[in-house]
């Protein structure tokens, strides 16, 4: 009888220690995983870390940039504080009342601490529905002033990294392993 109780006892211990085992392992499972997700954060945090460093904001005639955009010349302020040049940027103004976009399009910016402006635009459209207050007598549409324009980048990192800026500062890569855009055909 007592060999019966010792075996019990010993298998109820062997359960035991199967059942903290199993703990540990999911534990050790569980640390794992959350290693895994802070390699990711700190991955995907130096893969970001130059494109932060790239904005944009529309200027007026009437601040800092009075001498460089005449009245009426839609343009922005671009700051690349990175160690390396980006390429192939667009510079998207909007003016949704408008139904406006303008594109201006430009093939390097290097890292500079003072931002560069950069005026007019590339390509340009008007599609949807226009404000009423913005149509004017003879038809034409009235643009709002340069430094009321929404303004969004794109562009390319050092590592082939497409990246997005939107008109409320949020970055986000929308592409990886860009080819860059062949330069342009100068005409003689």
């Amino acid at each position: 009888m007592w060999g019966l109780v010792a075996a019990i006892l010993a298998a109820a211990v062997a359960g035991g220690a199967v059942f903290v085992a199993l703990l540990a392992l999911n534990a050790a499972r569980r640390a794992g995983d959350a290693v895994e997700v802070l390699v990711g954060q700190v991955r995907e945090a130096w893969l970001r870390r130059d494109a932060e460093l790239v904005c944009a904001w529309a200027v007026s005639e009437r601040e800092t940039f009075e001498k460089i955009i005449t009245r009426g010349v839609v343009g922005a302020a671009v700051r690349n504080a990175s160690q390396m040049p980006v390429y192939d940027m667009e510079i998207v103004f909007r003016d949704p009342p408008a139904a406006w976009t303008a594109i201006r399009r430009v093939r390097i910016v290097p890292p500079s601490q003072q931002p560069e402006v950069y005026a007019g635009f590339d390509q340009e459209q008007t599609e949807g529905p226009v404000e009423r207050d913005r149509i004017n007598e003879d038809g034409t549409i009235r643009l709002a002033p340069s430094a009321d324009m929404h303004v969004e980048l794109r562009f390319t990192d050092l590592r082939g990294r497409r990246w997005q800026r939107d008109d409320r500062g949020v970055l986000t890569q929308v592409g990886e392993n860009v080819a860059r855009l062949p330069a342009p055909v100068e005409r003689g």
